[in-house]
């Protein structure tokens, strides 16, 4: 079963939701990864040390609103930046990042380069809401 994930926010339209730009790679690992992350708390430590922890930020089927934590669009575009910077250089810090991201990953490229990917591909989710005037968004997984 894979995952679906896009930008989201208190009111977004379904237009909104349409003209969002989704994953080069599909959305799977990336959302199959956030569920993983948490059996893994070392994992949820090194993303908040690492100043992160706007990543962390999710809903999901079943989710209120008011249980998310909500970031604004520049926050998890630049903590996408710095994950997908250490990740590139195959930073010592993001080992278990990559590899806890490496059970679901696709396969097709090396890990690191499809989890880089992916954080381009968050920030360019979260540009593109920002252009849309977003205060606050989240990105929304469903299975």
């Amino acid at each position: 079963m894979g995952a679906s994930v896009s930008g989201y926010w208190p009111g977004i339209t379904e237009e909104q939701r349409d003209s969002l730009p989704g994953f080069d790679n599909d959305c799977k690992a990336w959302g199959d990864w956030m569920a993983e992350r948490y059996n893994h708390p070392d994992v949820l430590r090194t993303l908040k040390d690492l100043g992160v922890e706007a990543l962390l930020s999710h809903m999901t089927d079943g989710m209120e609103e008011n249980e998310v934590d909500w970031v604004t669009p520049d926050s998890l575009i630049k903590a996408a930046e710095r994950l997908r910077e250490l990740v590139v250089a195959q930073d010592p810090r993001v080992k278990r990042i990559v590899d806890t991201y490496s059970l679901r990953a696709n396969g097709v490229d090396p890990v690191h380069e499809e989890l880089a990917q992916d954080l381009a591909d968050v920030q360019f989710i979260a540009r593109c809401s920002k252009d849309m005037g977003v205060a606050r968004m989240t990105l929304e997984v469903n299975w």
